[in-house]
């Protein structure tokens, strides 16, 4: 995801703060729980929102609503908040989770102020040693043409700057965590190396595949929760972790999912907007949201559509009833265009008083099934056939409409359903 938003904090000096870590890091006891409670003098991250009953929401920034506060008890969750809009929407809603946006590699500015980015003459007059490299030793290694330097992450300095410039504020502002953007296990830019004292040092080969780039990214991921977790008022981490095209199971997800508080997931069921995520892929993606969720972390889920034309019923219900198949106790579910963030954007069929679930997905008939206490989700991920069902019981659609026993699911479709009393 990509913010427009502001980031600024008085800096201790790098060594200082360097220091700091070193005594973070070097700390033997974990200590802290997801209860949101505090044991003795040790305070915890805050709680996240139970999710089992109905259809939540979590909010993809808000740097277009002007009354945080009046719609802020629609969410349980801000991905990027506003730093103005902080306390209006705490008003708004006190059990709302609050996180902070930075771009985990890449420079944004300063707490307050994402436009105070600085550009390359500055960073290579102040830090020349931080900026990461293309193979040709002289482009930096941008990403989605976004002029912000990108930064070498595995430089402990950065990390110690992250902290000083970005959390360390958010933890004196009342946020509950920082989403990190764009942590990604592929190397999608062609990063390679960064100069040290002058000499080039090349850290990775510049392709997708990478083994050092993505100990690198898990190692950074490590080294910021613990830190976040040791501030005076805690934070958490929440990622929005690129993991299209890399299956759940893969051993690295496994020991990143060991080291972040909750995640993002842009892809979603509807690829980044690129199109349906179907077969195989949308199933491992069911047990990932269900796995992840039975750590106590929250997923929150991103599904994106056309760029342009309204979003219609049968593209709201994809997304529904693919979030309800894996929706727990800690799942939040987002739907928009494509990039379409920022705003107050919520659809009739999320009051569904659909209850909770009263059993797992499971298979049949060619689709998967998934009730709840007062309704049914029904998806066919099927990429290219059409499924014929029949229904066990009397049902009506989301819009009040009684439904036919025997229903057509087309080819990547959902279906959300409800008891009729």
């Amino acid at each position: 995801m990509s913010s427009q938003h502001p980031l600024n904090g008085q800096r201790l000096p790098y060594w200082l703060a360097g220091l700091v870590l070193l005594l973070i890091f070097s700390s033997c006891t974990p200590f802290y729980s997801r209860s949101g409670t505090t044991s003795g003098d040790t305070p915890r991250i805050r709680l996240f929102v139970v999710t089992w009953n109905n259809i939540h929401l979590f909010q993809g920034f808000d740097y277009k609503i002007s009354d945080p506060a009046a719609v802020a008890n629609h969410y349980d969750f801000v991905w990027g908040a506003e730093v103005d809009h902080v306390a209006a929407i705490r008003a708004g809603n006190p059990n709302i989770f609050i996180s902070y946006y930075i771009p985990f590699n890449r420079d944004h500015g300063t707490f307050s102020n994402s436009e105070a980015y600085h550009d390359l003459a500055y960073w290579k007059a102040v830090h020349p040693n931080w900026v990461l490299y293309k193979c040709d030793r002289t482009t930096p290694a941008y990403e989605f043409g976004d002029p912000n330097i990108p930064l070498d992450f595995a430089n402990s300095a950065v990390l110690s700057w992250q902290i000083q410039t970005y959390a360390q504020p958010a933890s004196e502002s009342g946020y509950d965590g920082i989403a990190a953007d764009n942590v990604d296990l592929q190397n999608q830019f062609g990063a390679c190396g960064a100069y040290i004292n002058g000499q080039w040092v090349q850290r990775y080969t510049g392709q997708l595949d990478d083994p050092r780039w993505s100990a690198d990214v898990i190692n950074w991921l490590t080294r910021m929760q613990q830190a976040l977790h040791h501030l005076r008022h805690p934070l958490a981490l929440i990622p929005n972790l690129a993991i299209d095209g890399l299956s759940p199971s893969d051993p690295h997800i496994q020991k990143i999912v060991d080291h972040v508080d909750g995640m993002l997931d842009e892809d979603g069921f509807t690829r980044g907007g690129e199109g349906y995520l179907t077969g195989n892929d949308w199933v491992q993606r069911i047990q990932f949201m269900e796995d992840f969720q039975k750590q106590q972390k929250p997923y929150y889920v991103v599904n994106q559509f056309g760029e342009s034309a309204p979003i219609n019923s049968e593209e709201i219900q994809w997304a529904l009833a693919s979030y309800l198949m894996g929706k727990e106790h800690l799942a939040a579910l987002f739907i928009s265009t494509y990039q379409g963030y920022g705003g107050d954007t919520r659809y009739s069929e999320y009051s569904a008083q659909i209850g909770h679930p009263i059993d797992a997905m499971h298979q049949s008939q060619n689709v998967y099934w998934r009730d709840y206490s007062n309704g049914l989700s029904i998806v066919n991920p099927n990429a290219t056939d059409a499924v014929t069902i029949r229904l066990r019981t009397l049902y009506v659609d989301l819009y009040g409409e009684p439904v036919s026993q025997v229903i057509t699911m087309p080819p990547h479709s959902g279906r959300v359903l409800l008891s009729k009393f």
